[in-house]
């Protein structure tokens, strides 16, 4: 009799993919499989036996006082390991804590400001022309003689802006003027 799995009946309860497959055993026995199982068999057997003959003798050996200082270099590693733990556990935590993580990003930006942007600033010394430069120069029959005076008066209208501007300062003080007046007039 078949098992109930199997039954005809129970197909209407299989989902639609199973139904529809066929009704046979998936798995195959190669061909003269049983004819040579018994000499295989034989064969294994045979090489356990060849094992028997071989030498007992154990082929490793542990070097001379291996045991002895055994404990003493598994406590050296393990303190070893425990110092750099230890290292990098403050590391660990600071990254793992949000205001030591923000302090310490202050720490480092307020070092690198300290470092570049207190520096000095060294700026290159400017370079005269040299009469000889001056005169070899292909520019110079480019410059007409007016550029020569727009520069000489643009040059004293700094100057003459400049001491007007000193004697400004110097007519407020000696009448003791203050801004809020100026300011208050206006």
């Amino acid at each position: 009799m078949k098992p109930d799995f199997l039954n005809d009946d129970s197909s209407e309860q299989l989902p639609p993919g199973l139904s529809g497959m066929k009704r046979e055993n998936p798995f195959k026995v190669p061909d003269g499989y049983f004819d040579s199982l018994p000499g295989d068999i034989m064969k294994s057997i045979e090489a356990v036996s060849e094992l028997d003959r071989m030498s007992k003798e154990n082929p490793f050996n542990v070097p001379e006082g291996y045991f002895d200082s055994l404990p003493a270099a598994i406590q050296q590693r393990i303190s070893d390991e425990k110092k750099d733990r230890s290292s990098s556990a403050g590391l660990i935590f600071i990254l793992t804590r949000p205001k030591y993580l923000a302090a310490a990003v202050l720490v480092v930006l307020l070092i690198f400001g300290i470092k570049y942007l207190t520096r000095p600033v060294v700026l290159p010394s400017p370079k005269y022309l040299t009469y000889e430069e001056v005169q070899n120069s292909s520019c110079i029959g480019d410059i007409d003689e007016s550029d020569f005076v727009d520069a000489l008066e643009l040059e004293q209208n700094n100057t003459s802006v400049a001491d007007e501007d000193a004697g400004i300062k110097q007519y407020l003080l000696d009448n003791n003027i203050d801004i809020s007046q100026i300011e208050n007039h206006l």
